[in-house]
Parts: C-alpha cells; structure tokens; sequence
C-alpha cells in the first residue's frame, strides 16, 4: 500500500488552477520532496493531503483513506507541519506539547518521554518552559515538528516555506528526519522550495511549477531525463593551464562528461601531458541546477507551442515537461 499518492489532482481557487493533473505515489517507509518555487502549487498540496480542502477533480489518499473524508480515522496515523499550524500561546512549549500528546490518546508516561526525547534531539529543552511566542523562528520551526511527531505518526506532511531555515535549524531537522525516516519507518512527504536541502533529506522528487507535475523520480533519472550531465574537474598546479575543451571555475579546471567512466582515460591523458595533477573528481549536478532544466526545456516547448521563438538556456531537453496554467499557491 502507498503511504501517499496522488491521482490527476486538480485544485482551482478563485478561479485558477493552482494544480493541475498531478499523480505521484510515495510507498510506505519511503521519502518524496514536491519541489517548485513559488506559486508552484507546494502548500495546496500539502493542505489537500492534510484533509484542509478538498481536490476540485482527482483523488489523493494518505495511507489508503481519503483526507477529505476520513480525517478522523486518519488523526491519529499522520503528523502534519504547515505555516499555519501552530502552537498555544497561552501556553509553554511543554505544556502545548503534553496537551497535544493527550490529545492524540498517548499515555501520560510515554507523552512525557516522548516530549523529552523530541526536544533534546531539537535542542529545545532548554527553551521547554517558554511560550511559542517567545521563541524566534528557527525554535519554532523545531517545535512545530516535535508536535507532528509526538504521537509516532505513520506518515509525515511537511510543507516548509518561507525565506528558508536558519543552518541550525536546517541541521537538526535534517538529522531527526533522517532518524524517524531509518528508525521508526516514517514515511515522508515534503514540501518545499529550499530543494538543494530537500536532496538530501529524500530519495524521491515531485518537479511542480505553476500546478504542473514536470516530473518525478530519483536523482539520477531527473538528471538523466533533463539532460543534465556529469562535469569532470580537475585541480592543476598553480599557473598551469587546463586540457583541451576544459574551463577554469572556482579553481577547477572542469568540462561535462557523459559517464563517470571517462575520468580514468581523462586522468591519464592529463599526467602524459605532463600536468602536475593535485585532485581530480566528478561533480555532480544538484537538485536546484536539475530543476532549471526541465523548467528551462518546458518554457521553450510552451514558447513553440505558441508560435514564438524560445530562448535558449542551458541545461538540455526536459523530459514530460508540460506547460502549466496561469497563477498558483505556494
């Protein structure tokens, strides 16, 4: 059974459509990053699969049940962590976390244990006895998270936004949803523009922009698909200059390559040369510079389609990349 999946999903708000025809499955245990930029239909998403809305056509299922209409039977089975979920502040981060331990129907010993385990691993203790209000961003970022992961949930919805994590909190985060995610058998939807971050949380991809799926997989398929490929670089002696074909960035020496199997041959060519050759290693491509591709490749098809002439950009033919409606929601 899928953890998460989606089945041409549609939402229109206002009159636009925000997503349109979007399928993907993320199967128990496993981890997806839905990545786009702004207006890329990230949040409408997030907020359909946490039952906060109903799709305008399609399905979507956490689990095997509808969020639309099984969000009861579903409460106890996910966490969720939006913009707009937040804490108590009336109440200290230890009390908002102990209520909705209760909430969830976890046993008073093992909420407490839990709460403490959560806040420690977030480096929260400390702040425990304040209220959310006094907490700066980061902290609460943190503490939104250990709400969602309280009652050991199943399935986890993470729709993080905003100008991007402070590098502690980016840190932390990352390291408890690995555990969660290796540990306790989560499995993971995240939503998010950050996705240089994202790849290194998850092993799966949704590409969205403007409500449009451009395409999903693992890294190296994406990469394969857009057209992205490897870049040799290699570090000379100062003052030397570089082999043929190859240009000098940030002190490397690089030029694409087709395979991983064409370094040794590169390698060897260099030190026959007689370059004195200090490192020599594959660069590969990240999320951010694999989603320009196809976004690149899907503004000129869209370009084409309408009779105009598109700009060229870097980055390749984009594989099933269709052109997306007008607006959009995060």
């Amino acid at each position: 059974m899928d953890a998460v999946a989606a089945y041409e999903l549609t939402k229109i708000l206002g009159g636009k459509t925000v997503l349109q025809g979007v399928s993907f499955q993320v199967p128990e245990g496993g981890s997806m990053a839905c990545v786009g930029r702004e207006g890329a239909g990230k949040t409408t998403l997030a907020r359909l699969m946490a039952g906060l809305g109903r799709p305008s056509s399609g399905e979507c299922s956490v689990l095997g049940l509808s969020p639309s209409y099984e969000s009861a039977r579903l409460h106890g089975m996910m966490g969720v962590v939006l913009e707009s979920a937040r804490l108590y502040d009336s109440m200290s981060l230890w009390d908002n976390l102990r209520f909705f331990a209760g909430a969830h129907h976890v046993p008073k010993d093992q909420g407490v244990e839990r709460a403490s385990f959560l806040l420690r691993r977030l480096n929260l203790w400390d702040d425990r006895e304040k209220c959310p209000q006094e907490l700066p961003t980061g902290d609460l970022t943190r503490a939104g998270l250990c709400r969602a992961l309280l009652h050991r949930p199943r399935v986890l919805v993470l729709d993080e936004q905003g100008a991007g994590m402070d590098r502690e909190t980016a840190v932390l985060v990352q390291e408890l949803l690995r555990y969660v995610l290796q540990e306790e058998g989560v499995s993971l939807l995240f939503c998010t523009q950050h996705m240089n971050y994202a790849q290194h949380v998850c092993n799966s991809f949704a590409l969205l922009d403007r409500g449009v799926l451009l395409a999903r997989g693992g890294m190296e398929p994406l990469r394969v698909g857009g057209g992205v490929r490897l870049r040799a670089a290699l570090r000379l002696a100062g003052g030397q200059s570089g082999p043929e074909g190859f240009r000098l960035e940030d002190g490397l020496w690089q030029r694409e390559i087709q395979s991983e199997d064409e370094m040794p041959g590169l390698i060897a060519k260099v030190v026959e040369q007689g370059r004195s050759l200090y490192e020599a290693r594959v660069i590969r491509p990240g999320l951010e510079e694999i989603y320009d591709a196809y976004l690149a490749g899907g503004r000129r098809r869209e370009a084409m389609f309408h009779g105009e002439t598109a700009r060229t950009e870097p980055g390749g033919e984009a594989q099933a990349a269709v052109p997306g409606s007008e607006g959009g929601a995060g």
